[in-house]
């Protein structure tokens, strides 16, 4: 029962995965921490931060939900679900976004989806932020990353890795 919960979530999920992993991090906050309880919000976060350091893409961070409620299948499960819907779609719509290359209305609706994921983007840090930031150490060091992520062009993962280190000299 858990599996087939597990893959009917994280298939909508994938849907609905327009704009990257970001977009749907509210969504996925919910439904795994406050409907499901299979994870707290701090576990949550610390898996998307995982998520974010291991090669690949974000989205992997449903193979550690998926490992952490159903072990190895459970792991299998939440990643065919999270990345095969997507992954049709778009093979799908390609050939016709490619067909439209010349039309005026292309350059139109990419203009009208910028927007829309970068609010999906910046949605995605309350959740995070509620698992992740429980004082005044946690609160400096997420303005500092924030503020090195938004204006520097220092790798991410480093970014994130040197957080994590400073958060542990620093909190222990």
């Amino acid at each position: 029962m858990e599996l087939w919960r597990l893959a009917s979530i994280m298939g909508v999920l994938s849907v609905f995965s327009f704009g990257g992993a970001n977009a749907i991090l509210p969504q996925m906050h919910a439904d795994v921490v406050e409907h499901q309880h299979w994870l707290t919000s701090e576990q949550f976060a610390r898996f998307w931060a995982l998520g974010g350091l291991v090669p690949g893409p974000t989205l992997t961070v449903g193979s550690l939900i998926g490992f952490a409620v159903a072990g190895i299948a459970g792991a299998a499960v939440a990643t065919v679900a999270l990345f095969v819907p997507a992954g049709l779609i778009v093979y799908a719509l390609a050939s016709g976004w490619d067909r439209l290359r010349d039309n005026p209305w292309r350059n139109r609706i990419a203009a009208a989806i910028a927007p829309v994921v970068l609010g999906l983007v910046w949605a995605g840090c309350v959740p995070l932020a509620r698992g992740a930031i429980d004082g005044l150490p946690t609160v400096l060091i997420a303005v500092v990353v924030g503020v090195l992520l938004l204006v520097t062009r220092i790798n991410r993962a480093a970014i994130v890795l040197a957080a994590g280190v400073v958060g542990y000299v620093w909190l222990r």
